[in-house]
């Protein structure tokens, strides 16, 4: 059994725990673009998206720092009925 090596780049861990939980909730653009704007390497983004068993387990903290739920579209406040 290959045991996985834990990012030493909690910034880099972090950007991908949030992406996966963008992915999760929303799409795979989205969490290709939020890693990409937050400058996870190519390689890493390719592998987290397209092969999910050779992911790094996220550590507690990462789940629980990192978790997004999906939200419902708001309603403008200001609205008049015609």
């Amino acid at each position: 059994m290959i045991e996985r090596q834990r990012r030493n780049d909690i910034c880099t861990a972090k950007a991908v725990a949030r992406g996966l939980n963008i992915l999760a909730v929303r799409n795979r653009s989205l969490a290709q673009k939020y890693m990409e704007y937050r400058r996870v390497p190519s390689a890493v983004i390719t592998r987290v998206l397209d092969k999910p068993l050779l992911r790094r387990a996220p550590s507690t903290d990462q789940l629980e720092s990192e978790a997004i739920t999906p939200s419902s579209p708001q309603q403008p406040e200001d609205t008049e009925e015609f």
